[in-house]
């Protein structure tokens, strides 16, 4: 099926650079008269835009996970440096105690 001389097949090829708005004038036109007479290709387009919201969605669900296991790493890290701390300390505590009964002896 051809409208206006342009194949659906190429502007099917057209269609996602045609929503990331970086066609031409005279492209983006074509195209746009290409739409409004083919149904086939403006459901084409309906489909992409509606995988591109999907995708979106996915992305940023992805981003919200990594930013909770990110906040998660950060606990566990805290906590690790907590319970390597306090034995250190009072490791540290009880050299110091030996050190001062040996100095008071």
């Amino acid at each position: 099926m051809e409208k206006n001389n342009i194949p659906c097949k190429i502007i099917e090829d057209l269609l996602p650079s045609y929503m990331d708005e970086i066609l031409s004038e005279d492209v983006n036109e074509a195209v746009q008269i290409h739409l409004e007479s083919c149904e086939s290709c403006r459901k084409r387009l309906s489909e992409l835009k509606l995988e591109n919201v999907e995708e979106k969605a996915q992305i940023e669900k992805n981003e919200a996970a990594f930013v909770k296991g990110i906040k998660r790493y950060k606990h566990y890290v805290i906590g690790m440096a907590i319970g390597a701390g306090i034995p250190i300390m009072a490791f540290l505590l009880f050299i110091l105690w030996v050190f001062v009964i040996s100095m008071s002896s």
